[in-house]
């Protein structure tokens, strides 16, 4: 298949994310949580980056100077026209900790890894932006992750996954009770540090390094296989695999249980991102209580619901309906200008707002359709015209070997 359905994803939970920011600034305040689908991109991005590098030795200039050309441009921009967009706000964005401390942290995309210690620290200029400092922490650790993580058992990898999807639901309960405002501190500390959302990172790299091992190695059976869908809502079964390794591995058996695997994947998820938007209880159990945390759990476990459909859509065969779906030309498309939609979807808003309807809030659904259609047109064009010619002219490029004949 020549298309990528990965890219398909990423461009699917960017307009989930923009949309939903959209929605929140609707007349009746509708709210979708895009705060929950940040994850995925965290998930993507070690589960992507594993299956890149993972291979050989890692060359650490190339990989952080394609690193700083993937992102780095595209955030200063962003940032520089956030001081205009926002020129009233910029002087609150200090908060009392002084220009240069800020511009300094900015600049560096350091921010939100300051939060742990401070979570009051301000934001960068454009607020959004905070994702990119958490990346840039994870692009960090990731060459020191890697070496170390590769040298785990097949086994291990399988538990490790496991142990860190019960670690990151720490947070995610906190996020789930949505307790205060954007501006409470202790919510900001456990959204926006990349300290505390670096499991979820390293569940995406682990994905990777399964999923190496399943494309590489004739003989590798990957441990939670053969384990019922009921697994993949629960997980279970820490260090119980030595039925596995007993097994003949057939490739064509693998290919066809992780289609059946992806494609419960993907509708659960699909069924429980409409849960989550229409915000209504999943479980209407005897007692409020037991039904109040049953709920949250549906609405949380989608971590590794969502780490056996990026997988899926590597050892999936074609036939997989998601894999299909997301390879059509739209989602490639979006998927493409993905991190464009999530750069420009604020300033655009925020422009719209200020000079064309003179108002803070979106009349309806059907504008914020209509609205969000065309930040996705604006965003691909800046992907094509800008983000695509500055990553292809600062990607490190391979020295031209000379010829001594």
């Amino acid at each position: 298949m020549k298309n990528d359905p990965l890219t398909g994803l990423r461009g699917v939970v960017a307009l989930y994310v923009m949309i939903g920011h959209y929605m929140m600034c609707m007349k009746d305040g509708r709210s979708i949580r895009p705060a929950f689908v940040m994850p995925v991109f965290y998930l993507l991005s070690g589960y992507c980056l594993t299956l890149g590098y993972g291979k050989g030795t890692l060359n650490l200039r190339a990989y952080f100077q394609n690193r700083v050309a993937s992102i780095m441009p595209l955030y200063w921009l962003t940032n520089f026209v956030g001081i205009f967009s926002r020129m009233s706000e910029i002087p609150g964005v200090f908060l009392g900790y002084g220009v240069v401390p800020v511009t300094i942290t900015t600049v560096l995309g350091i921010n939100s890894w300051l939060f742990v210690y401070d979570p009051y620290f301000p934001v960068p200029f454009e607020p959004h932006t905070w994702t990119i400092n958490t990346f840039i922490f994870f692009y960090v650790v990731f060459p020191l992750l890697l070496p170390r993580l590769k040298t785990l058992s097949d086994k291990a990898v399988s538990s490790l996954i496991i142990i860190l999807y019960y670690v990151q639901f720490l947070p995610m309960i906190y996020i789930c009770e949505g307790r205060g405002e954007a501006t409470n501190g202790l919510l900001k500390m456990v959204t926006q540090s990349p300290i505390i959302r670096l499991p979820v990172f390293i569940i995406g790299m682990l994905g990777g390094i399964q999923t190496l091992r399943w494309q590489e190695d004739p003989d590798f059976q990957d441990p939670n296989e053969d384990r019922t869908l009921f697994h993949d809502i629960f997980p279970w079964g820490l260090f119980s695999f030595s039925s596995a390794n007993d097994k003949t591995v057939d490739k064509e058996r693998s290919r066809f249980l992780w289609k059946i695997k992806t494609d419960f994947a993907f509708f659960l998820l699909f069924f429980k991102f409409v849960h989550i938007s229409q915000n209504f209880s999943l479980f209407n159990l005897p007692s409020p209580k037991i039904s109040f945390y049953v709920d949250r759990y549906a609405q949380m476990s989608y971590i590794y619901i969502m780490l056996n459909l990026i997988m899926g859509l590597s050892r999936a065969p074609d036939s997989s309906i998601p894999k299909w779906i997301l390879s059509m030309w739209p989602f490639q498309k979006v998927g493409a200008a993905s991190f464009c939609i999530y750069m420009s979807h604020f300033h655009g808003r925020v422009l719209y707002f200020d000079y064309v309807i003179k108002s803070q809030r979106f009349s309806g659904m059907t504008e914020v359709l209509a609205f969000s259609l065309g930040m996705v047109i604006l965003a691909y064009l800046i992907h094509t015209l800008v983000e695509t010619p500055l990553r292809n002219l600062l990607r490190f490029k391979k020295p031209k070997q000379i010829s001594h004949a």
